[in-house]
């Protein structure tokens, strides 16, 4: 992904090789996401606490993966949005542009950091499941794996897309909860309610990525995998070309009062 302006240093040669300026900017941004409590707890804490109370009503089997696929929207759309919202309003982002850092390793150590932390929260979904509410081992942990780095990427590439449309890190929030929940939603309403007409049902049910990475979830976890089960994983290979088009277009690294 690049800005829509590109900036100077974006042509300067790099003074470390790109490897080693990598790794250090993985480790940057590990380092700012567990120095942040209330992060922390929304990532760790609050997908587990929602499973606990989804179980009072609910099979907690059909749960887990509903849960890990929450894990994976909540963190890597809403909670990265947020985060290169308040970062470019504080002028973090520039400063870092500023820097032999290259834009692609900027996003890639995000990335990376993001997918770093969804593992651990995915495996902490899995042991209180598997413990717990005696859900099975994933039947099938290495396709479960692959789709856990697709969706992650996915909404990686959706986070970049809906912060480029936040005007102001104060707007982040509400900008980012309403496409958090309305996807949701969305998402849930639609697989739930009878009167909704066939088409749009079928819009929901293979059309949307938070649908897509759900279904697939739970048929890597709890089976059976179908050969037809990868079309969930082209719905959401496709919405994330899109958020990395979109974010290739539109993404900015300044703030908008000094655009």
């Amino acid at each position: 992904m690049t800005a829509t302006a590109t900036p100077a240093a974006e042509t300067r040669e790099p003074r470390l090789p790109l490897g080693p300026m990598l790794r250090m900017q993985v480790a940057v941004e590990q380092r700012i996401f567990w120095r942040n409590k209330s992060g922390m707890f929304f990532t760790f804490i609050l997908p587990i606490a929602l499973l606990f109370t989804l179980a009072l009503s609910n099979d907690p089997i059909d749960m887990v993966p509903f849960i890990a696929a929450l894990g994976i929207l909540s963190t890597g759309f809403q909670g990265l949005s947020i985060q290169l919202a308040m970062h470019r309003d504080q002028g973090v982002l520039k400063r870092i542009m500023a820097t032999p850092l290259p834009a692609s390793l900027l996003i890639l150590g995000k990335a990376i950091s993001t997918t770093i932390v969804i593992l651990v929260e995915i495996l902490i979904v899995i042991t209180v499941g598997v413990g717990l509410f005696d859900a099975p081992l994933p039947e099938h942990p290495f396709i479960l794996l692959g789709l856990v780095l697709l969706g992650t990427a996915t909404f990686v590439a959706l986070g970049y897309a809906l912060a480029s449309i936040i005007p102001t890190s104060e707007s982040a929030p509400a900008i980012t909860n309403a496409a958090y929940l309305g996807l949701l939603l969305v998402t849930v309403l639609i697989a739930q309610v009878d009167a909704i007409p066939d088409w749009l049902q079928d819009i929901g049910t293979h059309g949307l990525p938070l649908r897509a990475l759900i279904e697939s979830i739970d048929h890597a976890w709890m089976g059976p995998w179908k050969a037809s089960d990868a079309w969930s994983a082209l719905t959401l290979a496709a919405w994330g070309a899109i958020g990395a088009l979109w974010s290739v277009r539109r993404f900015r690294w300044e703030p908008a009062n000094e655009r």
